[in-house]
């Protein structure tokens, strides 16, 4: 008995340090490193996230502007300031739809990407090194992890951007746009016509 109850502590105290101590240092650590990549390339602190925003949603189709507000939670307004300081440092251009020559297409400008996949060259060698010490069975189960804790903050974020904010009904049992699916690919964001 005494054992399950020194078990329940241990797992509790690590679950303490994985949310309390460790998500938030990862989490301030990693707002940092993508504000000092925002700085390198001249954005502004976020802006450069939402062109993996951009990027990933253009692997399935044309994005419209339209789509970036569904996808990233943004005011049309937002997103419009987005997209002009994303344009003018010449990483998107809007563009005529293909279909619908009254909406706009938002496409990314694969030499801007290729710089900013430049600027992560060294972290991705040193994160090789890093999950190189792991087994596979190891990288297995972090990923899940990793897999898990993007849907629950997925979640999160649409409770919170729910009207009625963070105290409103949870959320439905359908992926947020952008979490992962059960094979690993990204939900699709909804259309609107």
């Amino acid at each position: 008995m005494a054992a399950k109850r020194t078990s329940a502590k241990a797992v509790s105290e690590l679950v303490d340090t994985l949310g309390d101590r460790l998500g938030r240092e990862l989490s301030t650590q990693s707002v940092l490193f993508h504000q000092a990549i925002a700085e390198r390339l001249g954005l502004k602190g976020t802006d450069h996230k939402y062109l993996d925003v951009i990027q990933r949603a253009a692997e399935a189709g044309p994005v419209t502007p339209g789509d970036l507000v569904q996808l990233t939670g943004l005011t049309s307004g937002g997103v419009t300031g987005v997209l002009d300081r994303l344009e003018a440092a010449g990483f998107v251009r809007r563009v005529k739809h293909p279909s619908d020559r009254r909406q706009l297409v938002i496409e990314p400008v694969p030499e801007r990407y290729a710089e900013l996949g430049a600027l992560f060259a060294r972290f991705r060698e040193r994160w090789t090194a890093l999950c190189s010490r792991y087994s596979l069975a190891e990288l297995r189960l972090i990923c899940d992890f990793f897999e898990q804790a993007i849907a629950l903050m997925a979640e999160e974020i649409a409770r919170m951007q729910r009207p009625g904010g963070p105290e409103a009904a949870p959320a439905s049992a359908a992926p947020a746009v952008g979490a992962p699916t059960a094979k690993g690919t990204r939900a699709r964001p909804r259309r609107t016509s």
